[in-house]
């Protein structure tokens, strides 16, 4: 028998809502493949690792990312 913290259902949870992120933005530009989308998920997740609430980690990853891919190829942000 496995117990289940709230962490570890958070965790599972975030993990669920990330890939839904990822096959979007994949929907969303074709030219993106489900390496890259992945890549570019967890670079932005990262971002958010330390943060006490993770509710709203999925939302702020989808904007970063459709950013990222908005801006001029050369261009980074920081």
């Amino acid at each position: 028998m496995t117990t289940q913290t709230l962490d570890t259902i958070a965790s599972a949870q975030l993990d669920l809502q990330l890939h839904v992120v990822e096959d979007r933005l994949r929907q969303d530009y074709t030219d993106l493949d489900r390496t890259s989308a992945h890549a570019l998920v967890e670079r932005e997740r990262t971002r958010f690792a330390a943060a006490r609430i993770h509710a709203f980690v999925p939302i702020l990853v989808e904007r970063a990312v459709r950013e990222s891919l908005a801006e001029p190829p050369g261009r980074h942000r920081r």
